[in-house]
């Protein structure tokens, strides 16, 4: 006859199994989202690519986590983050106004935000409060830009659904400035088919962006860990750099920190 524990051994296994998926099953899905911003995410030949994006399949795939990427316009997606659960959206710059709103992961990375203006306008400009005599300065709808501009007094902004229809806006003339990132500009300008030599950089700069994932306050902290766990590894692996390489020269700086 057999030692009677022994008996107990598939009764516990089957516990514990159960249990695992149990677990397994209550881990929530996270719904993934990005928006048109050249180069860091965009669609080309139907599939959504770009820097960020690497960046974030890269953490899907090292981390084994079940999820798909979904483009949106930024608005459309920036509400689903704040009243939707278990939700993200990427990349998106962490902002004060927005910081205890969400969670987040990063950073991705960083970049100036300046104006630009089209080279041939008989514009003078020096410092931020020139532009508020302006006729329309250009944002996207919602975007940090547009909240920090609201913040500080801005009338008349007028607002677009992605920057590349920001850019656009100001070499048709529509718009006087648009504030934008040194990183994206050169891309945008490219997608557009516009010619960089008519836009010229102003002097002011709005701030420094810095990119992040960020996700609906909801998220349980465990998957927070998780996620900035895989991005800290693919930068110590040396593969965010690689994957870095592929869309900005190597003298641009990035964010470490």
């Amino acid at each position: 006859m057999k030692p009677p524990y022994l008996s107990f051994q598939p009764l516990l296994l089957a516990i514990t199994l159960l249990l695992t998926a149990n677990v397994t099953a209550a881990q929530p899905t996270t719904k993934l989202m990005t928006y048109p911003l050249r180069p860091f995410s965009y669609q080309q030949d139907g599939m959504v690519t770009g820097f960020a994006v690497d960046i974030v399949n890269a953490i899907i795939q090292n981390s084994h986590i079940d999820a798909q990427i979904e483009m949106y316009p930024f608005n459309r997606g920036f509400q689903q983050l704040k009243s939707q659960s278990n939700t993200a959206l990427f990349a998106i710059a962490k902002r004060p106004e927005r910081e205890q709103n969400m969670k987040w992961v990063g950073p991705i990375i960083t970049s100036g935000v300046y104006f630009y203006k089209k080279r041939s306008a008989n514009l003078t400009l020096s410092r931020l409060d020139d532009l508020k005599r302006l006729q329309n300065v250009g944002v996207v709808l919602d975007n940090a830009d547009h909240s920090y501009l609201n913040s500080i007094g801005f009338t008349n902004l007028s607002t677009d659904n992605d920057q590349l229809q920001s850019l656009k806006m100001l070499s048709y003339g529509r718009v006087d400035v648009a504030p934008m990132s040194e990183l994206v500009m050169p891309f945008l300008a490219q997608a557009a088919n516009i010619d960089i030599n008519t836009i010229e950089r102003t002097s002011i700069k709005l701030y420094d962006s810095t990119l992040y994932i960020a996700f609906s306050a909801d998220t349980s902290d465990e998957i927070i860990a998780q996620w900035q766990q895989a991005f800290d590894q693919l930068k110590t692996s040396g593969h965010y750099q690689t994957i870095f390489d592929q869309y900005f020269n190597k003298e641009i700086k990035i964010a470490n920190h």
